[in-house]
């Protein structure tokens, strides 16, 4: 199977990665499993915060929200999607809005902010569009979301006609369960992805995910 996996709430929860995971993670690999990460963080961003361990057996990361594309540490970033406008960054500092999180292609505020964010974007005249995640805000290009970055991965790993398990545990992940044969929340999703009616695990994020593991890829 090609396994899709998110990081934050999924993976990565309280400041860490469950070493179970991680070792999960390996052994799915060797038993010939294709795992893809697909996250909102821009790659920078990951490698700091997840363990090197994990990223080793990993086939390619989709970042900035489908966005980016990242083969491996010593490949160049494919952008998937339009690149970010800098007049867009520009505006949303002149409206005020702290924090931003500037992608090459994804730009994260939060989501507090979303009236001076919208007024921001019709005054940069873009036509981005905001996917909210909890406490973030994301501006994307149309059309651009993990079920896209998820289309691009099975593109360049050739892995067309190979069956898909998705796990995740909020909104901004649907797009990628809506692509899967065997679409998994954990048990700390929002109501989003509980309201699907698809499968959760009984434990949270990265023991969820082990769990899932034992269930559907033994």
């Amino acid at each position: 199977m090609l396994v899709a996996l998110d990081v934050d709430g999924t993976l990565y929860e309280d400041g860490h990665v469950p070493p179970e995971t991680v070792v999960a993670i390996a052994d799915a690999a060797d038993r010939g499993h294709l795992i893809v990460i697909v996250t909102g963080r821009r790659y920078d961003d990951l490698v700091r915060i997840v363990p090197v361990e994990l990223l080793a057996p990993v086939s390619c990361c989709i970042c900035e929200n489908g966005g980016v594309l990242v083969a491996d540490a010593h490949s160049p970033l494919v952008l998937l999607a339009s690149p970010l406008d800098p007049a867009l960054v520009r505006a949303l500092r002149d409206e005020g809005v702290g924090r931003l999180d500037v992608g090459f292609v994804a730009l994260g505020a939060p989501s507090a902010d979303l009236d001076a964010i919208l007024r921001a974007r019709d005054a940069a005249g873009s036509d981005r569009v905001v996917v909210i995640n909890k406490s973030s805000a994301t501006l994307l290009p149309p059309g651009c979301d993990k079920g896209s970055g998820l289309r691009a991965a099975v593109d360049h790993l050739g892995a067309h006609g190979v069956e898909i398990m998705a796990m995740g545990d909020a909104e901004n992940d649907i797009p990628m369960f809506e692509m899967a044969t065997v679409p998994v929340g954990v048990a700390n999703a929002d109501a989003a992805v509980r309201a699907l009616g698809i499968p959760i695990t009984k434990a949270p994020a990265g023991l969820g995910v082990v769990e899932a593991f034992e269930r559907w890829l033994a």
